[in-house]
C-alpha cells in the first residue's frame, strides 16, 4: 500500500506570486523612465531580481514534476511487490494445505501476509528482503517457491531504487524551499530600498509622493 505525501513549498504560497508581480510592476514602471540615469539604474536592479525569480520558479516546477514522478514510481513498485508477496503466500499456503501456523509460512510471514501487503513500501521492503533470503537458500524451500526468486529480486531492486529517488526529490524540494525564502527576503529588502531611493529622488526634485507611489502596485 502506498502512502501519498503532499508536495508543498512556500513557492506555492500566494506570497511568492505577489512578490513577483509587485517587482514586475515596478520594473515596467521604472522602464518607462529608462532615459533617466537614476531610475534606469533602479530598473536594472529590479530586472535582475526578476531573473532570479524565474530561475527559482523553473527549478521549482522541475523539482515538483520530479517528485510526482518519483511518487508514481513508488506506487508502481509497491503494487508489484504486493503482487509478488501475494503469489508467494498463495504458493506457500498451497504447500501447507492452507495452514498459516506451518513453519514454512511463518518463516516467510511472521504475521499474516495481508498485513504485510497493507504496509507502505518502506516498511514492506525489509520483510520482502527477509523472504528473498529464504528463497536464496534454494534447497530449503519447495520448488513451487523457487519460481518467484527473480520476480521478487526485481521487485526489491525496483522498490529500493524508487524510494531512493523519492528521498532525493524531497531533499531537492527542501533545498528549494531555502532558495525561495532567501529570494523573498531579498525581494522585500529591494522593494524597500527602491522605495527609499525614489523618495529621496522625489525630495531632491520637488516631486509629490504620488510620483513615488506610481512605481509600486500597492
Amino acid at each position: 500500500m502506498t502512502v501519498t505525501l503532499a508536495l508543498t513549498t512556500s513557492a506555492a504560497d500566494p506570497e511568492w506570486e505577489e512578490a513577483y508581480e509587485g517587482l514586475a510592476f515596478s520594473a515596467f514602471a521604472l522602464a518607462t523612465q529608462a532615459d533617466d540615469p537614476e531610475l534606469g539604474k533602479l530598473a536594472t536592479e529590479v530586472r535582475g531580481l526578476l531573473g532570479d525569480w524565474e530561475q527559482v520558479e523553473g527549478d521549482r516546477r522541475r523539482a515538483r514534476a520530479d517528485a510526482i514522478a518519483a511518487r508514481a514510481h513508488v506506487a508502481v513498485a509497491d503494487a508489484a511487490l504486493d503482487l509478488a508477496l501475494t503469489r508467494i503466500a498463495e504458493a506457500i499456503l498451497a504447500e501447507t494445505s492452507g495452514s498459516r501456523e506451518h513453519g514454512l509460512y511463518r518463516r516467510f510471514f511472521p504475521e499474516p501476509h495481508e498485513r504485510v501487503i497493507a504496509l507502505g513500501l518502506d516498511a514492506e521492503l525489509p520483510i520482502a528482503a527477509a523472504a528473498m533470503a529464504q528463497l536464496d537458500e534454494g534447497e530449503a524451500v519447495p520448488d513451487a517457491l523457487k519460481a518467484y526468486v527473480e520476480t521478487l529480486r526485481r521487485c526489491l531492486a525496483m522498490g529500493n531504487a524508487s524510494l531512493g529517488a523519492r528521498a532525493e526529490c524531497y531533499a531537492n524540494l527542501g533545498r528549494l524551499e531555502s532558495r525561495v525564502e532567501a529570494w523573498l527576503e531579498t525581494a522585500d529588502a529591494t522593494t524597500r530600498n527602491v522605495h527609499g531611493d525614489l523618495t529621496r529622488i522625489a525630495d531632491e526634485r520637488g516631486l509629490p509622493y504620488h510620483w513615488v507611489a506610481s512605481f509600486f502596485s500597492r
